[in-house]
């Protein structure tokens, strides 16, 4: 899978370009012969270029939803799964160290565990 994304970049690129200039090309020719006012080709112009951004990223995108304007990519998919799984070794090591300050039994070798647990996520 990832090496398909990665022969379709050059493509989405290619693609997109081609897309935008088009698009701006039409705007221009449109303004020029006073088809649409200046309002209109802005937002021609804005149009064209968000649709080659779209198509440049498009294998990146994990879900769109115009309503709410969010965006989430496949990376950050993937990286919020890490940062949890991160964010929960840290909490071990912290309970670990807090039941060694309230408690007179200190578990070493669970602390031991999460601290090596949290060394293999950040590496």
């Amino acid at each position: 899978m990832q090496t398909e994304s990665k022969s379709n970049a050059p493509k989405n690129k290619i693609n997109a370009l081609i897309l935008s200039f088009i698009g701006i090309t039409l705007s221009l020719l449109l303004i020029c012969f006073d088809f649409i006012g200046e309002p209109s080709f802005i937002s021609l112009i804005v149009i064209s270029v968000l649709v080659g951004i779209f198509v440049r990223y498009s294998d990146s995108i994990q879900s769109l939803s115009l309503l709410k304007g969010e965006l989430i990519l496949k990376d950050m998919k993937d990286t919020e799964a890490s940062v949890k799984e991160l964010a929960k070794a840290i909490l071990e090591v912290t309970e670990t160290s807090s039941h060694a300050i309230m408690t007179e039994s200190f578990d070493r070798e669970a602390k031991d565990k999460a601290i090596e647990k949290l060394r293999k996520l950040t590496t």
